[in-house]
């Protein structure tokens, strides 16, 4: 394993800086082609080699690419699968482990499902079908659009149904 400053030779120094920052967590905003991939693997290698217990460190990308990207990397800069231990991934695909670990503890099983946005408008195609309403007038793609907007606003079905103004065709859910 590498050790000392291996993991910050070649890089600038606001990358320096912020691969050898051990005072918390941090974060790392940075556009394209600037490096951000390669000071975060920098960084957790960085951070292991000081001793810090791979299992404490959570690094989130937005694409199964760039996850395994960095997998292969922190393994290449640390020589063994150091990336085996750490909580690294998408958010969707870190999040969905804690809610499996945490199930029980908010009501669910571990085996629970995980809908896309294709899997919610089947299920409204179906219900629409299954209620024998007119597709014409009842277009699944709105309801599960309305559906959506209600669920990132926190907009609770008996709030939704006690406020008539939500009824319209067309009513903006609330911001």
């Amino acid at each position: 394993m590498e050790t000392g400053n291996t993991f910050v030779d070649g890089l600038n120094k606001p990358q320096k800086e912020a691969v050898t920052y051990c005072d918390g967590p941090s974060l790392v905003i940075a556009g394209a082609g600037s490096g951000k991939t390669r000071v975060l693997t920098h960084k957790i290698a960085y951070l292991i080699s000081k001793g810090m217990d791979p299992h404490r460190i959570m690094a989130l990308t937005f694409t199964n690419k760039a996850a395994a990207e960095m997998k292969e990397r922190i393994d290449a800069l640390l020589g063994y699968n150091a990336s085996q231990a750490l909580w690294m991934g998408t958010f969707h695909s870190i999040f969905g482990k804690i809610l499996r670990i945490e199930a029980e503890k908010i009501g669910f099983t571990s085996s629970y499902t995980i809908n896309d946005a294709t899997d919610s408008q089947n299920l409204v195609k179906d219900i629409i079908k299954e209620m024998k309403l007119d597709e014409d007038n009842y277009k699944y793609k709105n309801i599960a659009n309305r559906i959506s907007a209600c669920k990132n606003r926190l907009i609770l079905p008996d709030s939704y149904l006690a406020n008539s103004a939500y009824a319209t065709e067309g009513a903006a859910v609330p911001m």
